[in-house]
């Protein structure tokens, strides 16, 4: 989090009544308009809201508009998908209506994309290039353009056009609009959802959210906007700041900290506040996905089979349930149809980068290299700042083991999070592979001083020096490493080759207190008991000829360690006078196991 500064004051709790107001109001402007997302969302929030708002509620007045039969008969059809009906009896009614008006040109705009949709994930394995015919909503911004709509007095208008911009790759002109739509209507908070997957700096979303005039949306954009690059501490500490201005129990919230804790590998936190959800409320699927994604990663497979047996019961054709079972076929290694369930959850939602990542993994399973290409780049399309996407490119190049093209996209996934170990640690393997050793040496201690969360920083620093043949810093990092993991389970394998590899480095260098400590650890593993048992030996013989010469008042102590110990001192001619010692020595070695290399 170095380098992100934002605004963390404390805010006085949040006015009840002014609360309900503003809801009511987009409320009520969602469903004249037929925004569903938005109409759910308020309604869930409006629905979560603590007893005493609920009465302060029920005592406020709220008007509601009537429309004509042709234009509640084209709203109906709206809600039933069917866009371009309802934008036919649309068009007889928009000169006398004006929120007719703006739906006319809602419906054509959710034809479109609805058909964009409908295409946009069919063919993964043999998708390579776009069609060159012009795009329809192309023709529909300029439409729009044409009318002046973006100076209508109705706010809608322009935050349709930024839904435009959108499509059509203008995300700096998007980003204007939205940012125009708040400051003219805070209360409009699709627009502040959109703008959370356009801004492009921390800092410069703090400056604008706090320039606005925001009961508590301008705090849930951050919440939003932190999670989004990564920042899920603060994310948390965000959002845990509105529960304690009074949003305490709404399910939105609890999810959202589930999501960042998942995020931060603090998978069962995540569990558990997504199970405190389902307590709550058990058919919502908001953010499910990522439940099964730490039941995955915790290897549960009772929980999640059971999650997905729930959720496919209630909910078989949402994208959440789709993309729960594939994870459930993932952990049974069930590639073919893991993927068959990705592709489900994609037709459905293909504007979500994280399921083009999980398709390109299960690609990946299946040696589908070209496709699994396809679906990273693709998941870097909806989502620059989504490091998953590069990393996924990355892995892939490095498997290929075309290792100048895995650095340039490990680097970037870095760059979208700077404190990952684990970036860090794929990045120095790279960096190793290209005989760049010292910037190697960078990634794998910065990926142990950013909390190493696979436990690979210090052993592959270790192994790093050891194959550059330098043994003095290999065998300090061997140390560390001993000193974090020794009693760590899953490391069990790494933490024998540290104690033999010291042990054997110790006696080498003639530090024969620290090699009778260490062949003293050998012990502990049957593997290494033989090992233990040999360098006990020569250590003793060593001993045992020092006390002998020193009793004779002969040769000096270093020197009978010289011709006793092997390594590179005991490659030269032995003088004279040390001859029958040495021959002694070499004698009684051959006796002892062969030594093993670390």
């Amino acid at each position: 989090m170095s380098g992100v500064s934002i605004s963390m004051i404390q805010r006085e709790a949040i006015d009840s009544r002014q609360f309900v107001s503003e809801l009511e109001w987009l409320h009520q402007q969602t469903i004249d308009r037929c925004f569903l997302d938005a109409e759910m969302w308020t309604g869930e929030v409006l629905a979560y809201l603590p007893s005493k708002w609920r009465e302060d509620a029920d005592s406020m007045n709220f008007s509601t508009p009537r429309h004509s039969y042709t234009s509640r008969f084209a709203r109906t059809l709206i809600k039933n998908k069917d866009f371009r009906r309802a934008a036919h009896f649309l068009e007889k009614t928009m000169a006398e209506n004006p929120s007719d008006r703006f739906l006319y040109y809602r419906t054509l705009f959710l034809a479109h994309f609805q058909e964009h949709l409908e295409n946009d994930s069919e063919g993964i394995e043999r998708k390579t290039s776009f069609s060159g015919k012009k795009s329809p909503f192309s023709s529909l911004y300029q439409k729009m353009q044409d009318e002046k709509l973006r100076e209508n007095d109705d706010v809608w208008f322009e935050y349709l056009m930024g839904l435009l911009e959108v499509q059509l790759g203008l995300k700096k002109e998007a980003e204007k609009s939205f940012k125009s739509v708040i400051v003219k209507e805070p209360r409009l908070w699709p627009a502040w959802e959109s703008l959370t997957l356009l801004i492009q700096d921390i800092e410069d979303a703090d400056s604008f959210a706090t320039s606005v005039e925001s009961l508590w949306m301008a705090d849930w954009f951050m919440v939003l906007v932190l999670q989004r690059f990564q920042q899920h501490s603060m994310a948390i500490q965000k959002a845990e700041q509105l529960v304690a201005r009074g949003l305490s129990g709404f399910p939105m919230i609890i999810t959202k900290i589930a999501s960042c804790s998942n995020a931060r590998h603090d998978h069962d936190q995540a569990i558990a506040n997504f199970e405190d959800v389902r307590k709550m409320d058990p058919y919502r699927l908001t953010d499910l996905h990522l439940l099964s994604d730490s039941l995955y990663i915790r290897n549960d497979h009772k929980k999640l089979s059971e999650l997905a047996q729930d959720v496919y019961e209630s909910h078989k054709f949402r994208w959440e349930t789709c993309c729960i079972v594939a994870n459930y076929h993932a952990m049974r290694r069930d590639s073919e149809h893991a993927i068959k369930f990705f592709q489900r959850a994609l037709r459905l939602n293909p504007g979500f980068a994280a399921l083009w990542v999980l398709i390109g993994h299960e690609f990946m399973e299946m040696k589908n290299h070209a496709a699994a290409c396809v679906s990273y780049r693709r998941a870097i399309e909806i989502d620059p700042a989504d490091h998953r996407g590069w990393y996924g490119l990355g892995q892939m190049y490095d498997i290929m083991k075309m290792p100048a093209y895995s650095l340039y996209y490990y680097q970037e996934a870095q760059k979208c999070k700077p404190h990952d170990s684990r970036l860090l640690v794929a990045l120095g393997e790279v960096y190793a592979k290209l005989q760049e050793i010292e910037d190697a040496e960078k990634c794998f201690t910065g990926a142990y001083l950013f909390g190493d969360v696979e436990g690979n920083a210090l052993w592959n620093l270790a192994k790093l020096h050891e194959k550059c043949t330098d043994h003095y810093k290999a065998a300090q990092v061997f140390e560390v490493f001993l000193a974090v993991y020794e009693l760590v389970t899953s490391a069990e394998e790494k933490v024998m080759y540290a104690v033999g590899y010291l042990a054997n480095h110790y006696f080498k260098y003639e530090n024969f207190e620290k090699a009778h400590d260490y062949a003293t650890k050998c012990m502990a593993y049957e593997s290494l008991c033989q090992e233990g048992n040999r360098l006990f030996r020569e250590i003793s013989k060593i001993h045992q000829r020092e006390a002998e010469t020193a009793a004779k008042g002969g040769t000096d102590a270093s020197t009978v360690r010289r011709a006793a110990t092997p390594g590179p001192s005991n490659q030269q001619a032995p003088e004279e006078g040390d001859a029958e010692v040495v021959e002694g020595g070499e004698e009684e070695m051959s006796e002892g196991e062969d030594e093993l290399t670390f």
